[in-house]
């Protein structure tokens, strides 16, 4: 059903009461690959060695460098070079430029984030697309998820070497994504999304990932208003998880989970949400 990582044999010394031996473990792969837009090269991506294609095109949507999977005529992975190739329906004859909607600007680090590339300057946050209100999940449901991921991907199992993510409605699956990388992993995910058009407004996505603001924009990206993890979050991405509107559930586990922002979207009992 889901295309997973894969894993590759190496040899180790296991280390046991001051015993050591010789042994074996999986390890997951991972490809550097450049990526291109058009002819323009936007850097190098270190991903698992799978669906580079969504990868690239999530990548480029996440960042501002195209608005809709319908500016890509094609999408080329050269497996002899290592490039990914985006080739636009037409080619922008002015210099490339981040868009708007790939800027953020933090309130509590008074920055500007652009890309990986982070410049100090304002100090409020553009909540113009916040996330929909008008729509909640019982806490039930929530609980649900709790094992999702690792009733999906192997390559966790045996490398331990790959977050995962996926976004769920009514528990169903709507898409499913495992990477090295973290933010390849929501990168996929959107490039998923874009290709396959899944409408994200009433959606969770489960990540496997810590969460900083990073994490956040991406989330945003992407659409879902409820994002559940199992790791925590940092106090950055806590803020902007606020000022967007996600709900943010941290350290979700098949009974219990913490709620770091908009609880308003969970339905559950009164008494036991504020004790």
């Amino acid at each position: 059903m889901y295309e997973l990582s894969e894993t590759n044999i190496y040899p180790c010394w296991h280390y046991d009461a001051g015993l050591s031996t010789s042994a074996a473990t999986s390890i997951s792969r991972e490809v550097r690959y450049e990526l291109y837009l058009d002819h323009q090269s936007l850097g190098h991506v270190i991903a698992s060695p799978h669906h580079l294609d969504e990868l690239g095109l999530g990548y480029c949507l996440a960042e501002g460098y195209i608005q809709s999977p319908d500016e890509v005529a094609a999408i080329d992975v050269d497996a002899t070079s290592h490039r990914i190739t985006l080739r636009r329906t037409s080619i922008a004859t002015a210099t490339m430029q981040h868009r708007n909607s790939s800027l953020i600007v933090d309130t509590t680090a008074k920055s500007i984030s652009i890309g990986s590339t982070t410049l100090r300057s304002a100090s409020i946050i553009d909540t113009t697309h916040k996330s929909s209100p008008h729509w909640s999940v019982t806490s039930e449901e929530i609980c649900s998820y709790g094992t999702l991921l690792d009733s999906i991907t192997k390559a966790h199992h045996i490398s331990h070497g790959v977050h995962e993510g996926a976004i769920v409605k009514s528990g169903r699956v709507l898409a499913y994504a495992e990477d090295v990388g973290r933010h390849n992993v929501l990168d996929r995910l959107l490039g998923i999304v874009a290709k396959k058009h899944i409408d994200t407004t009433d959606t969770l996505l489960i990540f496997s990932g810590r969460v900083p603001d990073s994490v956040i924009r991406k989330v945003h990206r992407i659409g879902c208003p409820i994002l559940c993890s199992r790791a925590m979050p940092t106090e950055l991405g806590i803020t902007l998880a606020d000022a967007y509107g996600i709900t943010l559930v941290n350290k979700l586990r098949p009974t219990e989970f913490l709620v770091f922002a908009h609880p308003e979207r969970i339905i559950a009992d009164t008494q036991l949400m504020h004790s």
